[in-house]
């Protein structure tokens, strides 16, 4: 290191350590000591004299650029520019996190590797909009952020501008036409000759990706004659992601995707099954997030007045002792009050996420007052947070009937609609109630909706002037922000739909500072978190909406999910355990889950086929209970019951390669040699690694 970089470079950055050196220049990792030492990088420009106008105009634009993306969560903080004597500085955030060529020791699954896609291509679509391309897209250059598991992408140096009127560079300067940018193997054959375009950083995108699918260096990769990618054996490749990625990558610029947006639009065509195989190709446990089907908007209205019964409950015990004596005796005497007791039963049930008891309820006060809309909107309420949806809808459109004008109705109406996947409809509901001059919660809720159904029908652009209406009406109402993220991830990817969570986030944080803690807020809290990636603040946020209610069945759910992404699923067991006594009707993958877990980590073989025999109960049509129960019963040593379940997995899901591999392992157990062979080939020939099953062979 030289005397320079031993001090302080221009009285406020100390060097650490040198972190890498190339052609350009040195980077090194340094601690701002006018900011607390907080860690920073470096860049030091250091080229070969032959280089140093070249290596200026790049310098120069790699600061411009981060400059002009601040606003972009998935690149470094640009945070300073200088020059001192004949030296060229840049500083940037420090991303705490491993680069990509650190994480190829193994293969990484579909998902995961679409996960990939989708944050990158979100980032490079913010620099294709500005005209800008990357040129070095490569796995050293995209870190796994730490705090939250996003994909990073690094090392703007290599960046060029397409469009003179966005001028990143001194007065404009173009590089010479002799320079090559980029890393062979990752950059495409036009970009290496000095002519990129944008699908070159898809090309780069393209190559990484599928070396983190099949672990094969770009210089190993193997073509057919029509420049098709040849991808290995236990890579499926009839699946849609091994089409995508050939065309990412095909050598001709013509025959390559044009644009971010062709690519993005064909990746969130790709269907990932919600329901987690029960073994993965290492035999481990792999479940997937159980979704609470909880409505939130409904029970967003309800926020302030529960959690005033929570911080008064001291106060209320008296004034119910008094009032259930009154009820007591008016009850019998005075049938007209007994309605309206069953509607104030319903709602306080429905305030207490009790909504089996409240549907009871609001079921007795239909039977007196058939002709009240209440009735049949509080029971559609109920349903509607038990994930019945159509059930739902039929009790609201009764309510509509009798009311044909109730605003509230219409806007549950609405959601119900969109829920069902009834886009148009439930859009036509929302515009009757902007017609019909709703308060200021109703408006919101219409504009929230409005927007979620234009995403619906792919309209984007309405969607957008929707939700701005909704940011100007209600900056601070947390849960249509949190609903329409999710509306967006499904429909565009996780990616697109962060914004939305980040303010949803702001906006609940600020709702339970001005309103105190309520389970509901903090659940929703929890739930948003864990879009974030933040796991463990996620798992606070549940454990204090358990604190008022011990009971509260989403955040038993989300506990139970962000303790199984940590890695700690007997934890989790425990919450989920709790939450399937609780509502035991309502939702077969906590079944699932439960009997998953009860198999794998416990070995509790009996009591998990009951579990999975629940969740069977709940949805006949479950593949992965069936197999669930298989594998437990083969784990009981009870084949020909484990065969039986497993080809009932097989029969609803036949083209899935998990349930071909397990029932070949049952076969070769019952010693049905030709029946196994067969099972074999067919798993091999959906994608199931030959080399996984041979482990499992047995030998004559």
């Amino acid at each position: 290191m030289t005397k320079q970089t031993e001090g302080l470079i221009v009285g406020r950055y100390q060097i650490v350590k040198e972190i890498a050196r190339g052609g350009f220049g040195v980077t090194y990792l340094a601690q701002d000591t006018l900011s607390s030492n907080s860690p920073c990088v470096i860049k030091k420009l250091n080229p070969q004299s032959a280089d140093i106008e070249t290596a200026k105009i790049l310098f120069q634009r790699e600061a411009h650029v981060l400059n002009h993306l601040q606003r972009t969560q998935q690149i470094p903080k640009f945070l300073n520019y200088f020059e001192e004597g004949d030296n060229y500085y840049l500083v940037q955030e420090y991303i705490q996190g491993k680069s990509l060529d650190k994480l190829l020791d193994r293969r990484w699954p579909n998902q995961k590797v679409i996960h990939f896609l989708q944050e990158i291509l979100f980032i490079l679509k913010s620099l294709h909009q500005i005209n800008i391309i990357h040129r070095d897209i490569k796995p050293s250059n995209v870190i796994r952020r730490d705090e939250d598991q996003q994909f990073i992408l690094i090392d703007f140096g290599s960046v060029k501008q397409l469009d003179p009127k966005y001028s990143y560079s001194k007065a404009g300067q173009p590089l010479p036409t002799h320079t090559m940018i980029g890393t062979p193997g990752y950059a495409p054959t036009e970009q290496m000759d000095g002519r990129p375009s944008f699908n070159s950083d898809i090309y780069g995108l393209g190559i990484t990706a599928i070396h983190l699918l099949t672990g094969i260096h770009p210089r190993d990769l193997k073509r057919d004659e029509q420049d098709n990618v040849i991808f290995p054996k236990g890579i499926d490749t009839n699946n849609k992601l091994c089409e995508i990625l050939t065309k990412m990558v095909y050598f001709s610029t013509e025959r390559r995707y044009q644009t971010v947006d062709e690519v993005i639009e064909h990746i969130n065509e790709i269907t990932i099954q919600p329901n987690g195989a029960l073994r993965n190709w290492t035999g481990n446990l792999a479940v997937t997030r159980i979704e609470p089907q909880f409505s939130i908007s409904r029970h967003e209205r309800t926020l302030a007045p529960l959690q005033r019964s929570y911080k008064y409950s001291y106060i209320i015990i008296g004034v119910l002792a008094l009032s259930f004596t009154i009820i007591g005796i008016e009850f019998f005497i005075y049938p007209f009050i007994r309605p309206a007791y069953y509607l104030y039963r319903g709602e306080s049930l429905i305030k207490s996420r009790k909504p089996e008891a409240a549907s009871e309820e609001f079921q007795n006060f239909i039977d007196l007052k058939p002709t009240a809309g209440d009735g049949w909107r509080g029971k559609g309420d109920a349903l509607m947070i038990l994930g019945r949806y159509s059930s739902a809808l039929a009790f609201y459109q009764k309510a509509l009937s009798l009311e044909p004008d109730n605003l509230k109705i219409l806007n549950n109406t609405g959601r119900a609609l969109y829920k069902l996947g009834q886009s148009k409809e439930a859009l036509e509901t929302y515009e009757k109630v902007l017609q019909l001059n709703p308060n200021a919660d109703d408006l919101a809720e219409a504009w929230s909706g409005k927007g979620i159904a234009h995403i619906g029908l792919r309209q984007y652009q309405e969607a957008s002037k929707a939700f701005e209406e909704l940011k100007q009406l209600r900056p601070d109402k947390p849960n249509v922000w949190y609903e329409t993220g999710l509306a967006v991830e499904q429909l565009q990817g996780p990616q697109a739909a962060r914004m939305y969570y980040r303010d949803a986030l702001d906006a609940y944080e600020d709702f339970l500072k001005k309103n105190g803690k309520d389970p509901i807020s903090l659940t929703v809290k929890g739930d948003t978190l864990q879009k974030l990636n933040r796991y463990e603040e996620a798992l606070n946020s549940y454990r204090e909406a358990l604190k008022i209610d011990e009971n509260f069945y989403e955040a038993l759910l989300g506990k139970g999910n962000t303790l199984l992404t940590l890695q700690k699923p007997q934890d989790a067991f425990w919450a989920l355990d709790r939450a399937s006594k609780i509502r035991p009707q309502q939702n077969p993958q906590v079944w699932f889950t439960r009997g998953l877990l009860l198999t794998r980590e416990f070995g509790k073989h009996e009591e998990a086929i009951k579990s999975f025999d629940q969740a069977i109960k709940l949805d006949n049509q479950y593949y992965d209970a069936w197999q669930g129960k298989g594998l437990a019963l083969s784990d009981l040593k009870r084949y020909e019951a484990a065969l039986a379940a497993l080809n009932k997995a097989k029969d609803l899901a036949p083209n899935n390669a998990l349930i071909w591999a397990n029932i070949w392992s049952v076969l070769q157990e019952l010693g049905k040699t030709q029946e196994a062979e067969q099972a074999y080939q067919k798993a091999i020939e959906l994608g199931f690694p030959a080399e996984e099953l041979e482990k499992s062979r047995k030998t004559p």
